[in-house]
């Protein structure tokens, strides 16, 4: 009996069989080996019309422009406060008064001296119109012969001592006079009023307490809320780029979503040997009083703006030592050459090389070799 692999029909089949496979193999290669491989997705944006600003940001606490403490200008008892915390005066208003009972007694005895030095003056006065008549009967009688010399010369001293009473008579009315004026300061300086318009922020003292130039507390304090004003300090090169009547944009985190308008007021003229710093002020106009002195704040002060293309700034790079961004036109990356303007750091402005609505690679950091074909994904 013969084994199979004796056959040559056998033998035969066998080879063709593998023959057949293999060619079946060679003709079911890995699906997609003669393709091209895929473009890479990239994220595209638009050059669009738009405003970029440089901004100086600075913070601190609001307060008010003008604050006034009311101080008694006289030692004596506190005899009536007329204010309560937080009540709006007008400047002229009564906010306290002293216990005047000694102050009056003292202003009306100036007053009754005022009087008696005027009576005196009076009477000095008829004096010398006396003097002078006898001063000029005794110079006729002694033209005409009938008054010996020295009679006429007593009455012509007699005049200049009633001419010299008289001075002093007018001194003395001049004295008492500026006596009453004196006391009469004094009587008004017993009436605390309130030398601004504004609030009272401040309540020290309560009736029957001594008050007087010693006391190192107020008896009240008035601010002005109608204005208030933020102090900061500023860089050296921050001051450069700052000018008086700049228009800042106030924030709080006390008023979510409400700005008010400020103004840069006052730049220092020198810098703060200890930070380094130039202090500057920005008034902010409190009309409505809805800020409060002491709250805390943030002014954005616009020093620079540029109109135009805006694209991102992370779609500008570096192309042969020039500003370049990478359009997109259709499937097809270029390296374009472009001017900018003014970056506030997230996005930038184009001068020339762009047109609106060219379409961009969103952020150029990514490795494209220019003329590359990609995918575009719009962003967002």
């Amino acid at each position: 009996m013969r084994t199979p692999s004796g056959n040559p029909f056998i033998l035969w089949a066998l080879a063709a069989g593998l023959a057949g496979a293999a060619a079946c193999s060679r003709g079911q290669a890995a699906p997609g080996a003669g393709d091209p491989a895929p473009a890479p997705a990239v994220v595209v944006t638009r050059a669009a019309s738009g405003v970029v600003e440089s901004a100086i940001e600075v913070s601190g606490s609001l307060a008010p422009e003008t604050r006034v403490a009311v101080h008694a200008k006289l030692p004596s008892t506190l005899d009536a406060v007329l204010v309560r915390l937080g009540d709006r005066v007008r400047a002229g208003d009564v906010l306290a008064r002293l216990d005047r009972r000694e102050i009056d007694a003292q202003a009306d005895a100036a007053a009754a001296a005022v009087n008696v030095a005027r009576a005196s003056l009076d009477a000095a006065e008829a004096g010398l119109a006396n003097a002078r008549q006898d001063a000029e009967r005794a110079r006729n009688l002694y033209d005409r012969g009938a008054m010996a010399k020295q009679r006429a010369d007593a009455a012509v001293t007699a005049l200049r001592v009633s001419e010299a009473q008289r001075d002093l008579a007018r001194a003395n009315v001049a004295q008492a006079e500026a006596a009453h004026r004196r006391a009469l300061e004094v009587q008004r300086d017993a009436t605390l009023r309130a030398p601004v318009a504004g609030v009272v922020v401040e309540r020290n003292v309560d009736p029957g307490n001594l008050v007087g130039p010693g006391n190192s507390k107020p008896v009240v304090a008035l601010a002005d809320l109608r204005v208030l004003k933020l102090e900061a300090g500023v860089s050296e090169l921050d001051a450069g780029r700052l000018r008086v009547g700049a228009r800042a944009a106030v924030t709080l985190p006390a008023r979510p979503g409400e700005t008010f308008t400020g103004v840069v007021s006052a730049i220092a003229p020198e810098v703060d040997p200890r930070n380094r710093h130039f202090r500057i002020e920005i008034r902010v106009d409190n009309g409505a009083g809805g800020l409060l002195g002491g709250m805390y704040a943030t002014a954005r002060i616009v020093v620079e703006r540029s109109d135009g293309l805006v694209v991102p700034a992370a779609a500008v790079f570096t192309h042969d030592g020039r500003p370049a961004v990478y359009r997109v036109s259709g499937d097809t990356v270029t390296a374009v050459p472009v001017a900018t303007g003014l970056s506030d750091g997230s996005r930038t402005a184009v001068v020339s090389g762009l047109a609106e609505g060219d379409v961009l690679v969103a952020d150029a950091r990514r490795d494209i070799a220019d003329g590359a074909r990609v995918r575009p994904v719009t962003e967002g």
